[in-house]
């Protein structure tokens, strides 16, 4: 589990973002938002 988290804090970091829990918050809403975070859509 830790290395999941660790995996998603490092997506989110690359992707920009600053503050992680916005963006878990703002990824959480449609579920399709991860898959396109991460190119497999």
């Amino acid at each position: 589990m830790a290395s999941l988290r660790n995996l998603t804090i490092s997506v989110f970091r690359q992707d920009g973002q600053t503050n992680i829990a916005a963006a878990l918050r703002h990824t959480g809403r449609d579920y399709l938002r991860p898959l396109r975070t991460l190119g497999l859509t």
